[in-house]
């Protein structure tokens, strides 16, 4: 049987090798594709030093929808992606009200059942919690929830800091920026599950009091659970004197071991942008900076991780301090060109934006103006990337203060090879938010994490993971490590310009996740067996190795969980026969298709009045 028929499969073409001519820009397209949201003009009239933007996939089809703030009535954008990069809107329709002091968003699956939630953060005004009831319908439960802080809500982040598999929520409040909120310090809400949380902010010792703009869970130190990282405004200035904060989990007691870290930079510090910045597979940090020649740090801060509790601020020797913007905001550590190296885009206050192109070697050379994404000099706050249109490279999303919000698509990166992942889960959280994955090719590894909010500036990246190869044809060896640290896989062989799904181990033969390996599940190994290995096969691939064989055959048998039959009293079980010849259920039933009239009678249990041996 040609798999062809059975499986839809998404090929791009390897293109043209690195440095073949100038590099491709990107082209501005947010109103040509149906993405039409006009941001408040400058000054903001409310809301508090920006608005939060970016992707989720809000319906769980494998596209990265669009969330967007910063509208002057107060609409939450959101628009549905058809999975070619045209949106729909669907923010009259969501069932989410306006908001009078909009600031910033994540989005994670707080209740487990496959759909990305939405919490969302106002300045002096209560936050929200939105469950996703599909269908891009959303209902408030944040008084159920118990997370409706009231403080100068900035940043958000969703974290398992107790390893418990269910999201735990931080919330960043910037102390005093709206009357009655002087006081009013961050929130860590524990998740104890049925859309309950409990506040344990003082229990860890991260009730922050300082002037937060955004904080990030990230595996600093690659032990397999969810280190916190702040980023402090005026960490140098009185009354407060709060630097950026750094708290390591240890089993679920979060640390602060600031002091002596390297990343407790006292800077007017805003959004943080996290990733594997010099390719060592340690999570780095860059966080952004008024510029101020004098004194403070006055430039932007890459705080590079040395793999042993510490950072060393390295923005001079990687040449991305934006001396020449006065002021920056969001930051995104994205490949976008898909050579296999980390490259770094800066928002900027009334300046042009920055787009650092790195190549391995340090310094990075700034870009933005030859590849037309300067932004203009607006007041330019948050940004986010995903691949909207699905050509394999991240196209960038931006909103700036006064006019529409920016859609840069992007047509450099499709010209070089790529992988996409998307992390099955384990426990209550289908989308592993935490988890980590290295991909080598050759000698050369590449780190990502999978990060809900807090990577960038009051908004959140798709949390699909994309990895640019060059020109390789294939990942040579990918470690998936989910949350939590004891549980890893192994795979090999993965192909370029493709999708891959990544299962935990046991989720491997339960397609439909159903918690077991039944008849329904059969048809992908049948489809799969012994045929070229391509995006829907993974989760029969037990072993790893990029095909599915005899040994996954074997693996999938010793799993299964349906009684076998054998319809035609051979001596030789039905699904055995059917994986020799997948002539023999062309309805990929999981039934020799001549007995196939008996099916409904296979299914309830009825099945002592029939003749088995007999076909009809």
């Amino acid at each position: 049987m040609n798999r062809a028929t059975c499986l839809a499969v998404i090929a791009f073409a390897a293109g043209a090798p690195l440095g073949a001519g100038s590099p491709a820009p990107f082209t501005e397209e947010a109103v040509a594709r149906g993405l039409v949201y006009t941001m408040q003009n400058s000054p903001q009239s409310d809301g508090y030093l920006g608005f939060g933007c970016g992707f989720a996939d809000l319906d769980a089809d494998g596209d990265a929808d669009v969330v967007v703030l910063g509208a002057s009535d107060g609409r939450v954008g959101i628009f549905e992606n058809n999975g070619a990069g045209q949106f729909t809107s669907r923010s009259l329709t969501s069932g989410i009200a306006p908001l009078s002091e909009a600031s910033g968003w994540a989005a994670a699956d707080v209740d487990g059942d496959g759909r990305l939630d939405l919490y969302l953060t106002q300045v002096g005004q209560p936050n929200s919690l939105r469950r996703n009831l599909g269908q891009f319908q959303f209902a408030d439960v944040t008084a159920t929830a118990g997370v409706g802080d009231a403080g100068a809500g900035k940043g958000v982040a969703f974290g398992d800091y107790d390893g418990d598999g269910r999201i735990d929520l931080y919330v960043c409040n910037y102390n005093g920026a709206a009357p009655g909120t002087e006081d009013m310090d961050n929130r860590l809400y524990r998740n104890l599950g049925s859309f309950q949380f409990q506040d344990v902010s003082v229990a860890q010792t991260v009730d922050d009091p300082g002037y937060s703009f955004e904080a990030v869970w990230t595996d600093f130190d690659r032990d397999g659970d969810a280190d916190l990282y702040l980023s402090n405004d005026r960490g140098f200035a009185p009354p407060l004197f709060r630097s950026n904060q750094l708290w390591r989990n240890d089993g679920g007691q979060l640390v602060n071991i600031s002091v002596g870290s390297g990343a407790d930079v006292a800077i007017y510090s805003m959004g943080i942008a996290a990733g594997d910045f010099d390719g060592n597979r340690w999570p780095d940090l860059y966080v952004t900076n008024i510029h101020s020649p004098g004194g403070y740090n006055g430039f932007n801060n890459l705080l590079l991780n040395q793999g042993d509790g510490t950072f060393v601020e390295s923005s001079t020797l990687a040449g991305v301090g934006s001396p020449l913007a006065s002021t920056s905001w969001g930051a995104i550590m994205f490949d976008w060109d898909n050579d296999g190296h980390q490259d770094l885009y800066v928002s900027n206050q009334l300046d042009a934006n920055q787009l650092y192109d790195c190549d391995g070697a340090f310094p990075c050379a700034e870009i933005a103006a030859s590849v037309a994404v300067t932004g203009g000099t607006r007041y330019s706050f948050s940004a986010a990337v995903a691949d909207v249109d699905g050509d394999g490279d991240l196209d960038l999303l931006e909103n700036d203060l006064s006019g529409n919000v920016a859609l840069l698509i992007n047509h450099e990166g499709s010209t070089r090879s790529w992988v996409e992942y998307r992390v099955i889960g384990r426990g209550g959280d289908p989308w592993a938010i935490g988890a980590s994955v290295d991909s080598r090719v050759g000698a050369t590894w590449r780190l990502r994490e999978v990060l809900a909010g807090g990577n960038g500036y009051l908004g959140q990246n798709d949390l699909a993971l994309h990895v640019g190869l060059g020109t390789a044809t294939g990942v040579d060896e990918v470690v998936v490590s989910w949350p939590g640290g004891t549980t890893t896989r192994t795979l090999t062989g993965l192909a370029a310009n493709q999708r891959w799904t990544l299962y935990p181990p046991e989720r491997l033969g339960d397609i439909d996740g159903d918690g077991a390996c039944r008849r329904r599940d059969f048809a992908t190994l049948a489809v799969c067996h012994l045929e070229p290995f391509e995006p829907g096969c993974e989760g029969v691939d037990f072993d790893g190795d990029s095909d599915v064989d005899g040994g996954d055959s074997a693996a999938f048998f010793a799993t299964y969980d349906d009684p076998q039959f054998d319809l035609d009293d051979n001596a030789v079980h039905d699904l055995e026969q059917i994986l020799a010849n997948p002539l023999l259920d062309l309805d990929l039933d999981g039934l020799l298709d001549a007995y196939a009239p008996f099916s409904d009678d296979f299914e309830t249990g009825n099945l002592a009045r029939w003749d088995f041996t007999q076909p009809i």
